[in-house]
């Protein structure tokens, strides 16, 4: 809550918050990116007070907030559960939890959800606070590269099954299909039935 508007960048691609190395927990000065909506209110905010640049961003909080309070009546008012999916009970830092949860289920690099979460261990990030969603593992998979058009041979059906890159994210495939005459075509490894 001590955060200064001298501290903040909201110019251009290149906003960031400075994070002073007194306030790090690895007393190392660090530019953490800020989010498009994050430049917008803050912005908004900074329009709306004219502050100078000595001044506290969130200056109307005391600067001994008690913030699981101020975050439990947030969710209470927006009627969300002040437990997580595994009944853990939600407090300000579990907003962290969120930030690096949400970065770990998107396509960001390992190395740079670390240096976001401003950690140099990957246990503690991966392990202590990231958290998976519901459909990470499917998006996962839907990113492994597919290999073209091919031919699926069964008994006495040949099915074509055509590829489109284009449409492959919408689970999308045209297949042609036709019978063959017997002996035509067999699976690789499969033996023919003896008579």
């Amino acid at each position: 809550m001590n955060l200064v508007w001298d501290d903040i960048n909201l110019s251009g691609e290149n906003a960031f918050v400075r994070v002073p190395a007194s306030l790090a927990k690895n007393h190392k000065e660090a530019l953490q990116p800020i989010p498009p909506a994050m430049i917008f209110i803050l912005t908004a905010l900074q329009a709306s007070t004219r502050p100078t640049g000595t001044d506290r961003v969130f200056a109307s909080f005391s600067r001994s907030i008690d913030t699981a309070e101020l975050i439990r009546g947030d969710l209470t008012a927006a009627g969300i559960p002040l437990k997580d999916r595994d009944e853990n009970k939600i407090y300000f830092h579990s907003l962290r939890n969120s930030y690096i949860s949400f970065l770990a289920n998107s396509e960001t690099p390992a190395k740079v959800i670390m240096q976001l979460a401003r950690y140099s261990d990957p246990r503690l990030t991966f392990n202590t606070y990231a958290r998976t969603f519901e459909d990470s593992k499917q998006k996962a998979i839907n990113f492994l590269p597919n290999f073209g058009n091919f031919v699926l041979a069964t008994n006495r059906i040949k099915q074509e099954i055509l590829i489109d890159n284009d449409r492959q994210q919408n689970y999308i495939y045209d297949t042609k299909t036709t019978i063959l005459t017997n002996g035509e075509l067999r699976m690789r490894g499969v033996e023919p039935p003896r008579a």
